[in-house]
């Protein structure tokens, strides 16, 4: 195995471990729908995302694609949605727990 697909699959399973710590933050949180929509841009997240788990489901979708893509920019694109996405739903989650 190269060094490059060692360091995509410790990446992977790092983003993978991360998303599953938000999942469970939001299940311990007990958000409500009511309490977490429209929080995020619709350019970020699916807008017919409805439930927290919604986004983490997302989150996932997102790194799956960013597995299986086949150009530079398709990569470069995914990897800054998926940044963006973890930041947001993480940022939203710090707001969350402070504001309970």
């Amino acid at each position: 195995m190269s060094n490059q697909s060692i360091f995509n699959h410790q990446l992977q399973t790092r983003l993978e471990h991360e998303i599953n710590a938000l999942e469970q933050r939001i299940k311990q949180l007990n958000i409500s729908e009511e309490n977490f929509s429209d929080w995020f841009d619709a350019q970020l997240f699916n807008a017919e995302a409805s439930q927290p788990l919604d986004y983490v489901h997302e989150l996932r979708q997102t790194l799956v694609s960013l597995t299986k893509a086949t150009t530079t920019s398709r990569s470069q694109w995914l990897s800054e949605r998926l940044a963006h996405q973890l930041g947001a739903l993480h940022q939203a989650l710090r707001w969350f727990e402070h504001h309970r």
